[in-house]
Parts: structure tokens; sequence; C-alpha cells
């Protein structure tokens, strides 16, 4: 070894760990890796590559075209921990297939036989981005300067993990509800659950400025007295001015229920404390300090002889000054919510918005149509049973809101929502796709979500609708819907490393969002990031916002760890939770998938069987079902036939689950699972799920079923992209290439799963891709490292039944 190359490995070795942590960007051919966020990406597009395998990249990139000893490596990837030469080799060969993609002919990763290895590429480090300036409060456009009372109203916002601001005017959260998950995949399944959720409650949305220039303006809506003889104005001003308001993204229209909670323990404070009643107005601009907000506003309706005289005033909360004030006249019922259109707009720009931002952001709310107060009043009272979760009582009110104004396109999409809610899925993708085609008559914000909406739930075009959430997120960069919706998406084809971004974005902007702590998790699960994802889940549990699928990690976490006792206490939870009905099912249902994965069949059969029985006694039938669906497709991996083949035989031919036809494949019953697969397409031409995922998932099976491996992986090219979002296709990949005798690549797809235990850390999959590893080192003459491996596997399943077909085997 020459001595230039000794002198370079000492320094390498000292600063290695140091390497590992650096920042910034490099590029080399058509790649870019972002050692900050540990992301690959060529041509924009993010190659998945596993942790360890980054390290591996992450050292070539900082040293790169030198050649670096084997030992060097090895100390760099496991500096506290031993390691085997294979497990080197491993990476590298991870790495090279990652870069397989590069310009032809080129070999980025070279082996210098008994030397080591040289990274061939030219790296050049990106340029740092230009820092933004700070941006002022008022765009440059507008013409005329806030109010002298309004200097107070300017102080930035402090962030508050009690605040709403991302909460919706109706008391709708930002984006998916914490409304029953299991209930919406039964007919939709996950991405469908949160994109309705979020419909489902969206009106209460709130969006800030996309002007750079323009900061937001928290408002307080209170105290809109109607002095009429006509009670069709009470929730329909409100609701009406809440949209027309809510538009803006300069203001932040904080919600009413969340306005009624503090008004009330605000009077109650204040009868405690003092013996004279405080006044009304007082009240309120107590309550708006409290909720940080800016300004609050106040209106009436009164009738002028024969016409309507509408007023509207803003005030400042710290002082009381008068911000701004509006007046309209309607010499009709019908055309107070026009004139309320008119007023909104004219508030809007007293207030400071620019006049670029009001002509971009405004839409009247019956755009194009007549206006129809009753249409309105029904639409308003629907709100409010949606509020409440009353989804059946909301339908007849959206369908009479729709009778009188078929153009209703917020209540087309709110008819939608409910119906998916309630499992109805036909009806609900008739309505959301009317609300789609008339989505042009609806404000931009309105227009973004009903285009998410209709992607997930009628055609399942996901990445459709990831383009449509990034366009959505970049107009209104502070709101969280587009970037939890985004979070979820992105986990959902397994795209982790971009959604972990958009997942703390969004709990950024919405800390009050049971949901947000919930995609955060995932994303940090599926990372490997588990301190971290456990730290998420006991925020949420502090502030009170925790859910079952929160407790429902924390175990997972604990089971990773091998530790009982916080299994136990997750466990314990679910037993004594009173607000979750489901818990109960649920951590039975984890349970179950941990004795699967131990190879207890007979125990894990028993604990869904309660499972099930206590989803069935719930009413959430679906939910029952597409669990016993997914019993048949673990069992028929386990290599049993005639248990999954009867559980199978109980479901309705209507459920839409991959692990139907899956299952069917797996056993044999080849015709059974391509007549099902067919169905589901043809009922599904642009889902991407289906088309590029699930597909080639169950012709896989098939295939290998048929003693066709080299069939199969074929059928498994169009989802590498998809390989990280669960571990059924690399663990079909991992067995096709070993029954093809293609040991080293069976290797690589079994490593996928060992490498990601947090995308299902209770996964069955997890001791068969161990007893795959095993078998591909037998075909390779590795024996002393396939007898680990066996050993590894038979500790696993050292209580598994007896008759437990690999096992046997």
């Amino acid at each position: 070894m020459r001595a230039g190359q000794i002198e370079f490995e000492s320094a390498a070795l000292a600063s290695s760990a140091m390497s590992l942590k650096k920042q910034g960007k490099y590029r080399f051919n058509d790649f870019e890796v972002d050692l900050a966020h540990r992301l690959l990406q060529r041509d924009g597009y993010t190659i998945s590559i596993s942790p360890k395998t980054f390290d591996l990249l992450a050292f070539f990139v900082l040293h790169p075209q030198q050649l670096v000893a084997t030992e060097t490596l090895m100390h760099a990837m496991w500096p506290n921990a031993s390691a085997e030469e294979s497990n080197l080799s491993q990476h590298i060969f991870l790495l090279r297939k990652a870069l397989s993609s590069s310009q032809p002919g080129t070999k980025v990763v070279v082996t210098v036989p008994g030397q080591g290895y040289r990274f061939n590429a030219s790296v050049k480090e990106a340029p740092p981005p230009k820092p933004q300036p700070e941006p002022a409060f008022l765009s440059p456009d507008q013409e005329h300067g806030p109010s002298p009372s309004f200097t107070d109203a300017q102080e930035k916002v402090e962030s508050d993990p009690d605040s709403d601001d991302a909460t919706s005017r109706r008391g709708r959260p930002a984006f998916f509800t914490h409304m029953g998950p299991l209930q919406v995949a039964a007919a939709f399944g996950l991405v469908a659950i949160l994109a309705i959720g979020g419909w489902l409650l969206w009106r209460s949305l709130h969006a800030e400025d996309q002007d750079a220039n323009q900061r937001s303006l928290g408002l307080l809506i209170t105290n809109f007295d109607n002095f009429t003889d006509n009670p069709d104005f009470d929730n329909s001003i409100l609701t009406a001015l809440a949209i027309g308001l809510g538009q803006s993204p300069y203001l932040r229209v904080t919600p009413d229920q969340k306005v009624t909670r503090a008004l009330e323990a605000a009077g109650a404070s204040a009868q405690k404390s003092s013996s004279t009643q405080q006044s009304a107005l007082a009240l309120t601009r107590t309550v708006c300090l409290n909720l940080k907000d800016q300004a609050y506003l106040t209106g009436d309706l009164r009738r002028l002889g024969q016409n309507y005289l509408l007023t509207l005033r803003a005030y400042d909360c710290g002082k009381g000054a008068t911000l701004a004030e509006s007046r309209g006249v309607a010499d009709t019922p019908d055309k107070v919510v026009s004139i309320l259109d008119k007023v909104a707009l004219d508030l809007r720009q007293q207030l400071g918005e620019s006049k670029k931002s009001i002509r971009r952001f405004s839409k009247p709310l019956f755009a194009d149509r007549a206006p129809s107060l009753a249409a309105l009043k029904a639409y308003a009272d629907a709100s409010r049973f949606i509020a409440a979760a009353r989804y059946s009582d909301a339908i007849p009110l959206l369908h009479h809101a729709i009778d009188l104004d078929p153009r209703f396109a917020l209540a087309h999409a709110d008819l939608g929502a409910a119906h998916a809610n309630l499992g109805q899925q036909e009806m609900a993708s008739a309505s959301l796709t009317r609300a789609y085609e008339l989505r042009d008559s609806v404000d931009e914000e309105s227009r973004f979500f009903i285009v998410a909406t209709f992607n997930n739930l009628v055609t399942g075009d996901l990445q459709a609708s990831i383009r449509n959430d990034k366009a959505w997120s970049e107009a209104y960069p502070r709101n969280p819907a587009p970037s939890g919706n985004l979070a979820v998406l992105l986990t959902e084809i397994g795209q982790s490393a971009q959604a972990l971004d958009a997942a703390r974005r969004a709990l950024e902007l919405d800390p009050t969002n049971p949901n947000s702590y919930e995609v955060l998790a995932r994303a940090q699960m599926y990372l490997g990031q588990y301190e971290e994802a456990a730290s998420t889940c006991r925020l949420a549990i502090t502030r009170q916002l925790d859910s079952q699928e929160i407790h429902g990690f924390l175990l997972q976490i604990a089971y990773l760890r091998l530790d009982q006792q916080a299994m136990d206490e997750q466990i314990d939870w679910a037993s004594k939770s009173a607000t979750e009905k489901t818990a109960p099912s649920y951590m039975l249902e984890q349970q179950g998938r941990m004795a699967f994965a131990e190879g207890k069949v007979k125990a894990a059969q028993a604990l869904f069987t309660k499972a099930i029985d206590g989803y069935r006694k719930l009413n959430l039938t679906e939910t029952a079902d597409r669990l016993l669906a997914s019993e048949a497709l673990i069992e028929a991996d386990l290599g049993l036939t005639e248990t999954p083949r009867g559980l199978l035989n109980r479901l309705p031919e209507s459920l839409a689950s991959v692990d139907i036809p899956a299952t069917w494949a797996a056993i044999g019953e080849t015709t059974r699972a391509e007549t099902l697969l067919q169905a589901r397409l043809d009922a599904n031409p642009t889902g991407t799920l289906w088309q590029q995922q699930w597909a080639p998932q169950v012709r896989a099976a098939i295939a290998l079923n048929q003693h066709k491996p080299a069939d199969a992986l074929q059928d498994l090219q169009v989802a590498l992209p998809y390989d990280l979002s669960g571990f059924a296709l690399p663990y079909l990949r991992g067995r096709a290439y070993l029954a093809d005798k293609q040991p080293a690549q069976a290797e690589a797809e079994f490593h996928k799963i060992l490498e990601h235990p947090g995308i299902e850390p209770l996964s069955h999959a997890f001791p068969l891709a161990r007893l795959g590893l095993a078998r591909s080192l037998v075909q390779q003459d590795k024996l002393v490292d396939a007898t680990f491996a066996y050993k590894i596997v038979l500790q696993i399943w050292s209580e598994a039944d007896p008759d437990l077909p690999p096992l046997k085997a």
C-alpha cells in the first residue's frame, strides 16, 4: 500500500463520523445528494435507498475519485460496532443498483481488487440558496396604508400549541379529521380516509397570504345581530361571511366553535373574580387577545324601509379602535348574500390586503348565478350537523341546497364527503364528480381541495393528487391542508423521506389536529426514526391529542425494542380508553399481528377473531371484512392453504381489497385471482395503487405459484418505485430471484425488508425475509452467514406452532 494511501486512510478514519453528518447538496452525473435531508434524487425524482446505504453514498460523495480501503469504509459505516465485510459488499451492491440509471457505460463505484473501492464520478457541491429578505408587512402594490389605529395589529403572532389558525371557520380541522379512520378505510383505504376527512371538515381551513410581502391578520367574528324578522339570516350570514373572508390568504379567521368556548370560559372567569358582569364588548376584546388575534368583527342586519341594511365593523383587539367599517343595502333577502360578498371585499381592502391579492383570491359564493338565501340556509344548517359528525342529518339538507341551486359546488362536495363517511361509495363518487365539474365556480383554495379529493377518491390518480397538493402548498404555503395530504400520499407510495418534511410542516402549522401527529409519526417510523416517532407520540399524549394510532406506534416501537412492559402499557390503555370505541379491537389486531410474526398461528387466529367480532359489534362491517382478508393473506404467506380458503369464502366479492386476489393467487386459485384483479382494474383505470402497485403484486404471486419466476420479476418491474410502501413487493421479488437462481439479487431484496422494519413493525414478512436471506446465502455458499441468519429465524420462531409450514421446512 502506498504512503499517500495510508495518509488518506488515517485522515478518513479520523473524520468519518463527522463526514457522515455534513450538510449541503452535491451533484454528480445526473444525480443530486442532499446530505441535510438524506435524499438521493435524479432529475427531481427521489430514489429510495436504506439509511446505511445512504451513509455509504455520503462517504463516497465527500471523498470522490479517491481509492478507499475496505477497512476505511467499514470504520466509516460502523464506527462503534463490528461488521462483516459481506455487510459492506451488500451495501456496495445496493448503491450500484440505485445508481444503475446513470450515464450508459459509466461505472460509478469501481472495485479495485485487493485494495478497496473508488467513486469515479466527478462531484460538485451545489451552491447554497440565496438568502431571502425579511418580508415587509404590506405588499408593494398596496395603494393605501393601514389605519393609524392598526399599528398594534401588525405585530407578529407567536406560535401557540393551542392555536386554531389552521382550523375552519365552522370548527373543522384543516386536513383530515379524527373521524374514525376505520370506517372510511373500509371503503377507500388510508389515502381516502385522510382526504375525505380533510374535505369533510374542510370549510374550516384557513390559509395565510401567498404574497411574500404580506403577513396575516388574525380575525375573530362575533356578535352578529339579526334585527329583521327573518330567522333564515341567523346561520346563513355567518356561514357566508366566514367563506367570503376566509378565502383571503391575508386573514386568519378563528373558528366560531373556538370563539364560543373561549367566550364561555372568559365569562365564567369574570363572574368569579368580579361582582359586576363584564360587558360583552370587553369580554370580546379579552377573548380576542387571549386567542392572539389582532382584530374582531361585529355586524348587524336591519330593515331599512323595504330594504335591508348590512353593516360590518372591525376593531383592534388591544385598543378597541375602529379598523374598518363597510355597509351595503339590498332590496331582497336573496340579494343580501350578494351585498355580503361586496362588503367583505371592501373590509379586506380596508384591513390592509392588497388589490392584487383581492383580485386573485375573490370569488362570490354564488358566482355566475342568482344568489339563494334558502340554499345558503340549508347549506349552513348542514354544515353544523357535519361539524357534529351527524352526517345522516346533514345529507337531506345538502340535497335541499342542491335542489335549490344545482350548481352549488360546495354543497356537492360536502354531500360526497358525508356519503363517503357513511361508506356509501357510489353516491360519494357521484357527488364528488359533480363538485369537480363545478370546480371553476369556487374560490381558488376550494378548487385545490376539490381537485385533490376527486383524484384521491374518484380517479385514484395519486400522482395527479400529489402534483395538485404541491401546487396548493406553493400557493398557500402556511396552510396545513396540502402539506398534510402530501405527507400521507408520499408515505403511501413509499416516498417517506419527502413525506417527512411535509408532515413536519403540517404539524407546525396545525398543532391542534391529532392527525398531524399521526402523519409525522408514521413518516418517522418508515424512515427508522423510532426515538423521534416516540417523541412525536408523547407530545400528542401530553397535549391530549392522542389516538389509538398514536398508541399503536408506541406499541410497535416497544415491540421492536423487545420492551414488554411498554407494550403492556399500550394494551392497557386500549382496554381503558373512554373516547376510542375501536381501541380494544385495534389493539387486539396489533397483538394478532405480533403473534403471526412469531409463528403462533393459532393464538393469532384467536386474537383476530376477537378483533373482528369487536368491529362487527360497532357496525364496522367493512373494517371487519378487511381484517379478515388481511388474515387470509398472512396465513397464505405462512404456507397455509385451507384456512385462507375458508376465510375468503366468508368475504363479499364486492370488497375492494388487494388481499383477496393476492390470497387466491398465493394458494393456487389462478382463475379466481385473475378474474377479481381484472374487475378491480376495470373499475380503477387510472388508479395508481391498483394499476402500478397492487396489480403487479397479484400477477407476480400468480407467476410464482406457476413456477415462473422470470415472469414474476417482469411483472414486478413497474412497481419498483413503490417498493418501500410495504413489504409485499420486495418479498415477492426476493422469492422470485431466489427461484430464478439469482441469490445475490434475492439477498438485496430481503435486505430491503430487514433494514426497514419501521414500515411494518409487526409484519410476518420480517422473519420470512430473514428465512429468504438465509436461503440466498446458502445459494452463494456463504454458509457461515447463512447459519447465523437461520439462527435468528429460529430465535424469532422459538415459540411458534410446531406445524408451522416454513418452520417444518
